[in-house]
């Protein structure tokens, strides 16, 4: 069956969401009636790219930040940009910024010009006990054993270890001081700045574009590519099998969520560690349920005889045929793809972003 006609009937009967892996996306959408193969190409041509882009000798901000806008725009078209935002934003500004710091640290080098510089670490690992670090460990946990909340008695903790030392109340018992690793310096100039801003950039291109395709892509798109191809039999039906057992597990976890909200689990103001607890105890229900959907579709596949061996039955699958537009955004990856790699192309040269590593 060609999945645009599969597409027009839904239309008809007033269907306008589908379910995909991680997402329910417009039949209507522009990414909808791409063909699977193009967005995985462009995934993986597009990575393979940043990968060049991200490179510490010679980066490409300009690159980085364009494909960035790209994958956002990729989003933005597949209706999921809102929700993505809407749910995540704790965790990506978080590992963002975490990830820009980690390589202005880890990677000191001077370039041109040096904006800032100061010393972490001296090379010398030091065993001590100090009046900070007893604050850092002592008031979290009497905290916790007052209020039962923890992330607030983790602040109060740093909070009363950092004045401690700022206001130079922290003597300390040194035990022992042991050599390990080198000295760090936290280095900020023209180039790791450059280099720390297009690696934030280059992953989170590379994360935006696996999560439109794995929002905007449905097992059956996936197993009428394979049939395409021409796979063997078991190969398809193990993959048909699996890709249907996660998006069912994704469901029951809704569905055991909805169950925990609905016998009050969030009535009680809890703290960080109270609310892992919660999640882990989704893990019991969810693997029994997972378990069980296996066992019954062992025992329906060993009623119907069927093995490794079986002879090809036939089947239906939903199919969608590459068009024109799925044949030009191939070439214009593939073509991307050729001038960063073979011919070393580079956005910011051509517009005059250079930045020199240091003599």
């Amino acid at each position: 069956m060609n999945a645009a006609a599969g597409s027009a009937a839904r239309q008809r009967e007033g269907i306008r969401y589908v379910r995909t892996f991680l997402f329910s996306m417009q039949i209507d959408s522009p990414l909808a009636r791409l063909h699977i193969a193009t967005k995985f190409v462009g995934v993986l041509l597009i990575s393979l790219v940043i990968v060049r882009q991200m490179s510490m000798h010679d980066p490409d901000p300009a690159g980085a930040v364009l494909l960035a806008v790209l994958s956002l725009v990729a989003l933005l078209m597949s209706g999921a940009l809102v929700w993505l935002f809407r749910s995540y934003l704790f965790v990506i500004f978080p590992m963002l910024t975490m990830l820009f710091l980690t390589w202005l640290i880890f990677n000191p080098d001077r370039g041109t010009q040096v904006y800032f510089e100061r010393p972490l670490y001296d090379g010398t690992l030091t065993l001590a006990l100090s009046a900070s670090l007893a604050a850092l460990v002592l008031f979290p946990m009497i905290y916790y054993r007052l209020a039962r909340s923890l992330s607030w008695g983790l602040v109060g903790g740093l909070a009363l270890a950092l004045a401690l030392a700022w206001l130079k109340l922290n003597p300390r018992l040194v035990l022992a001081q042991v050599p390990f690793f080198h000295p760090l310096s936290l280095i900020v100039s023209d180039k790791n700045l450059v280099v720390a801003a297009t690696k934030v950039f280059g992953y989170a291109t590379m994360v935006f574009l696996s999560l439109t395709l794995v929002m905007t892509t449905r097992d059956a798109e996936t197993l009428g590519a394979m049939q395409q191809l021409g796979l063997p039999y078991s190969v398809s039906f193990f993959t048909s099998v699996m890709l249907r057992s996660l998006s069912m597990a994704v469901l029951d976890y809704g569905t055991i969520r909805q169950a925990q909200v609905a016998r009050g689990v969030d009535v009680q103001r809890k703290g960080v560690v109270g609310r892992i607890l919660d999640l882990a105890r989704v893990s019991v229900p969810l693997i029994v349920t997972m378990i069980r959907r296996s066992t019954e579709v062992g025992d329906a596949v060993n009623a119907r005889g069927m093995t490794r061996l079986s002879i090809r039955p036939v089947e239906y699958r939903e199919t969608r045929p590459i068009r024109a537009v799925d044949l030009v955004l191939m070439v214009l990856l593939v073509a991307l793809a050729v001038a960063v790699l073979v011919f070393q192309l580079n956005l910011s040269r051509l517009i005059g972003i250079t930045v020199a590593s240091a003599p």
